[in-house]
């Protein structure tokens, strides 16, 4: 009867066994750890775009700010606006019209719509006469250094006050003599005499936007 003999592994066999199991389990750790390291990156892909915007939102926040200071800037030192308040300036200018003025503008000339602070209130007064013209008035109206004005777009008479100053008057360095377009209805240099141009006036008119009646 022939005989079975039991084969033992060589030795380089035996040590080939002994470290497969070992090797197999370091490949799944490596897996598990790419798998971990590929859920990350995934993760972080997601959250990136977040801060750009957020930062964007900021800038985008800051530069409005910015531009609206500049602006109120701008009005508060070098213009100024209000609403015309009476119907002392018409036809030339309208009750509840948009006043715009430019603050730096005082060297003004006869003719010049300037804007005047009447005991804390803004009026729009047109220049009549400037430093060294004589101003008083006759029959006819007024008269600027002995001559009798024709004035375009005033369609009511000019006379002086009877509760007004005394004439004739004579305009100082630094002052001006303004009226109302609206002569009967105007409050000016009749009433409270010349203006000082620094401390009495807060510039020249720029532009007028119409108020629309509807």
């Amino acid at each position: 009867m022939p005989r079975h003999y039991a084969q033992s592994p060589l030795p380089g066999e035996e040590a080939h066994l002994r470290r497969e199991p070992t090797t197999q389990g370091a490949a799944a750790t490596v897996a598990a750890q790419l798998a971990e390291d590929a859920d990350a990156s995934t993760s972080d892909a997601g959250s990136e775009p977040q801060a750009p915007l957020i930062a964007e939102l900021v800038l985008l926040v800051l530069k409005l700010a910015f531009v609206l200071g500049f602006v109120a800037m701008v009005f508060l030192f070098l213009f100024g606006l209000f609403q015309a308040p009476d119907q002392s300036m018409s036809p030339a200018l309208k009750e509840g019209d948009l006043i715009v003025y430019y603050r730096l503008q005082k060297d003004y000339s006869a003719g010049d719509l300037i804007v005047v602070n009447d005991e804390g209130k803004k009026e729009v007064r047109r220049v009549i006469a400037v430093a060294g013209d004589k101003v008083e008035f006759s029959e006819d109206g007024l008269v600027l250094n002995g001559y009798r004005q024709a004035e375009d777009g005033i369609y009511t008479q000019t006379l002086p006050f009877s509760a007004g100053i005394t004439y004739p008057v004579t305009v100082g360095e630094g002052q001006v003599f303004v009226m109302g377009d609206n002569r009967p209805e105007s409050k000016d240099s009749r009433i409270y005499g010349l203006v000082d141009i620094d401390t009495g006036t807060e510039g020249e008119v720029m532009t007028v936007v119409r108020r629309r009646n509807f």
